[in-house]
């Protein structure tokens, strides 16, 4: 399989800045004392100013990493010297973006790199407009808190930049479940990076054939004895299991790292019944291993599930929503996962039910009011793939149905009615991670380049 997105790392490169004199002088840039004013002194306070940059690094998020930190000084001449740049442009191919520290560095704009300046005063803001006013990608971090906060926006970018899905489809265009959807996923990979590897639904069906009741008994009894209540047919639940672990083969073939799946298709194929699966435990698990899986081969939700869940560094669930009151939303899938409160955190309770009245198909309840944050924030994307629906609200109570789609979460937010109305412009599936990320989401689209409009 092709490297989780959620793996990767941004590799940075430092350069601290110094701006360190031939000699002493007084003028109008320049006053102070003459001892601390000469070459010496100078040179002895950019040691410390160095040491210091490099020493703070070690408090950065782990979703950075730093390349050797290059000490960058010059002299009243404002020129570095090619000795600098040549450390500067060590594994260049690999940086994200140059971080700035200390003082500003004449001419890095030669290589067209993203530029982060940890600078708190007229140095970083003004290096900044510099940069931005030659078109240049640059941002300002005060501090550690502003570094860690634009490095996970541009972490995020990354991470979906290399995001590379497998999509099993009928090739229908639209098909029959979303008419809304992104119809042409080159819009995707040209905008955000986000590629598509499209396949006909059937060839997942010779790799289930291939994985044997023994292969798929570890993971099915590891599923069924975390059960609090059980209502599937336990040994037809060994081919969800098949499908599942057919679905990573496939994945590892065609070095992909997110999937999804044609459900009305495939349903009407009747594959489905003779085998005696259903996909949806497939998402779940995958969302639970950090690989982002929707539903019927919508790349609205997908794309909005990639953002929200590496963003939030939680799964996602996504389901019909529907109105109930103008200040309740439901909305309802067979595809929660159970690590909601993020990845690390103690797992979901749940029961496992069977999405058929035949008793195949397996399918998650989780209560969602178990949610540890106050909030839920939903998402999804429009037809044009440029502009994200977001809202925000709070689930008060979960329902569970028999059979077919379920579990069901009420949730509380304001004007549930405008809401609906707004997504007669982005379509049905709703991508839901819990707490309130509204004010990142729109940080990402600033850099990302999508609209956000606030449900």
């Amino acid at each position: 399989m092709k490297e989780r997105a959620m793996d990767l790392k941004l590799v940075v490169r430092p350069i601290v800045g110094c701006l360190t004199h031939s000699h002493f002088w007084e003028g109008p840039c320049r006053a102070g004392r003459r001892e601390d004013m000469t070459q010496e002194a100078e040179a002895k306070a950019a040691d410390r100013a160095y040491a210091e940059a490099v020493k703070l690094l070690e408090s950065a998020t782990d979703e950075i990493r730093f390349l050797d930190a290059v000490d960058a000084r010059y002299d009243e001449k404002f020129v570095v010297g090619e000795e600098v740049f040549a450390q500067i442009e060590e594994e260049i191919e690999k940086v994200d973006f140059f971080l700035c520290m200390n003082w500003r560095i004449p001419k890095l704009e030669r290589y067209g790199k993203p530029v982060v300046i940890l600078q708190n005063g007229n140095e970083g803001i003004d290096f900044a407009a510099y940069c931005r006013s030659i078109g240049l990608e640059a941002y300002v971090a005060m501090d550690l808190q502003d570094l860690n906060e634009i490095a996970h926006i541009l972490w995020v970018r990354k991470a979906v930049a290399n995001t590379r899905a497998l999509v099993l489809t009928a090739g229908g265009q639209p098909t029959f479940g979303i008419q809304s959807l992104i119809r042409d996923p080159e819009i995707l990979r040209q905008k955000y990076g986000f590629e598509v590897v499209k396949l006909p639904y059937t060839a997942i069906v010779p790799y289930m054939e291939d994985i044997t009741d023994e292969q798929a008994r570890p993971v099915a009894d590891k599923i069924i004895n975390g059960s609090k209540d059980t209502k599937v047919n336990t040994e037809w639940f060994l081919n969800d299991i098949k499908y599942y672990m057919a679905a990573k083969k496939m994945m590892d073939v065609y070095q992909c790292n997110a999937f999804s799946t044609a459900c009305h298709e495939l349903c009407t194929s009747e594959i489905p019944q003779k085998m005696k699966f259903t996909p949806c435990i497939c998402h779940s698990l995958l969302k639970d291993e950090g690989i982002p899986s929707g539903c019927e081969e919508d790349l609205n939700a997908m794309m909005a599930m990639l953002i929200m869940q590496y963003s939030a560094n939680r799964p996602a669930f996504m389901g019909n929503p529907n109105h109930e009151t103008d200040e309740l939303l439901r909305i309802h899938h067979a595809v929660p996962a159970l690590c909601m409160n993020g990845y690390g955190t103690e797992p979901l309770q749940y029961k496992l039910w069977a999405f058929t009245g035949q008793g195949f198909g397996g399918k998650l309840q989780v209560d969602f009011t178990e949610n540890k944050e106050e909030y839920v924030t939903l998402g999804r994307f429009n037809p044009a793939g440029d502009t994200i629906c977001v809202k925000v609200g709070e689930v008060i109570r979960s329902e569970y149905d028999e059979v077919y789609c379920s579990p069901y979460y009420y949730i509380k937010m304001d004007d549930a009615r405008t809401y609906m109305h707004n997504l007669a412009g982005f379509g049905h599936h709703q991508v839901l991670i819990f707490g309130n990320y509204m004010e990142q989401i729109k940080k990402i689209a600033g850099v990302m380049g999508f609209k956000v409009l606030e449900g």
